[in-house]
């Protein structure tokens, strides 16, 4: 049986409570805690993207009448987290503007000069769009995350899908926030040469409103709506989606910081369960990373790391102390959720994002959870 470790003491002060609001650019159903987190307006670095137009001579042949952007991501309040000033502070980014008309703007203003009035519309939905950085010893790197659709019209108010892009992009350098819009605007004009190069072929017939609700159907997944959910143990992310608990009527023993989660069965028997996707417990949800138990929490449609701002912080610390002093890499860190196996795995203080097959070393530390696989992502 694997023995997870961890500092319950955040269990009975984690009880999260719920109410729902709106944002007036995504009409998204939001999840707050007691203590907000990252949200504060005055705190959020604004990430702004390259002005200038596109040059109507490197887009020769190109036939688009416009495009419309869709917002359907999980969530627009923040891109995620950049480092500033001298020390690499750690503070939440946004785009300098509201999601989606400053997108929109973006995408106007950049290759408005070739728009032809009897060309086709294209139709961008952005289903994901995060920035990330992480720094090293001599160095950083910048993260963007970004999942969008291309759609092409028809010219009678049908569209069908002509470009799928699902990537994350790398840049390298001294200081990478500056990086992130220029990372956006490429990902962007990378969906519109797959989208123009497939015009002619692409797949389906809908409408615009079709668009709309086939993008935001995804959120629909019963363990993303709100409510009170009892304690709980999900062996597998699809049983958490589906909101349907592998275990109910569910516990944990601990002995010397050590938990031992278990249900009891038909006949009162404790049965232990040393590997699942989540727990849920004191009104806390707890995913499992190697043998830590990070808690999460849901935001608009996201599933957030509690608490990412202070273990980044206490992990660039570390760093700092390593550079000057002589490599204590992580010394200082004791992080939300601690833990270690008896068994001595590959357990880290924070956890990273582990798949993405072409980056090997040097990958960026996660800060949510992935609605699609339930894994950590950017």
């Amino acid at each position: 049986m694997r023995n997870i470790r961890w500092s319950f003491i955040l269990l009975g002060m984690l009880a999260a409570h719920t109410t729902m609001a709106q944002y007036a650019d995504d009409n998204t159903t939001v999840t707050k805690q007691k203590k907000p987190i990252d949200l504060d307006s005055t705190k959020i670095s604004r990430i702004s993207l390259p002005g200038a137009a596109t040059d109507p001579g490197l887009m020769a042949g190109v036939n688009i009448s416009g495009i419309q952007i869709v917002n359907a991501v999980s969530d627009s309040s923040i891109l995620g987290y950049v480092q500033t000033g001298m020390f690499n502070r750690w503070r939440p980014a946004a785009l300098d503007g509201t999601f989606t008309p400053y997108l929109q703007a973006f995408v106007d203003n950049r290759y408005s000069l070739i728009y032809k009035s009897d060309a086709q519309q294209l139709v961008f939905v952005i289903q994901e769009l995060r920035i990330g950085e992480r720094t090293f010893n001599m160095s950083e790197r910048s993260f963007l995350q970004f999942r969008a659709i291309g759609y092409a019209g028809d010219g009678s108010g049908h569209f069908k899908k002509v470009a799928m892009l699902d990537t994350i992009l790398v840049k390298g350098g001294m200081d990478v926030t500056h990086k992130h819009g220029d990372n956006i605007a490429h990902a962007l004009q990378i969906l519109l040469n797959r989208s123009v190069a497939n015009t002619n072929a692409g797949e389906g017939a809908y409408t615009l409103a079709e668009i709309k609700e086939k993008a935001l159907a995804r959120y629909q997944a019963p363990g993303l709506q709100v409510k009170e959910r009892g304690d709980a143990i999900y062996v597998t992310f699809k049983d958490f989606m589906n909101d349907q608990p592998t275990y109910a009527n569910t516990g944990y023993d601990l002995q010397n910081d050590v938990a031992h989660f278990y249900y009891t069965d038909s006949t009162g028997n404790k049965v232990y369960v040393d590997k699942f996707w989540g727990v849920r417990t004191n009104g806390v949800l707890l995913k499992q990373y190697y043998d830590l138990l990070f808690p999460v929490e849901q935001r608009q449609n996201s599933i957030y790391l509690v608490d990412y701002l202070s273990m980044s912080r206490k992990n660039n610390n570390a760093i700092l102390v390593g550079a000057i002093g002589g490599g204590l890499m992580f010394g200082a860190i004791g992080g939300a959720i601690v833990a270690a196996s008896s068994e001595g795995s590959a357990a880290r203080e924070m956890p990273m994002v582990e798949n993405i097959p072409y980056i090997k070393k040097k990958g960026p530390f996660a800060t949510r959870v992935d609605i699609e696989t339930g894994e950590f992502s950017l």
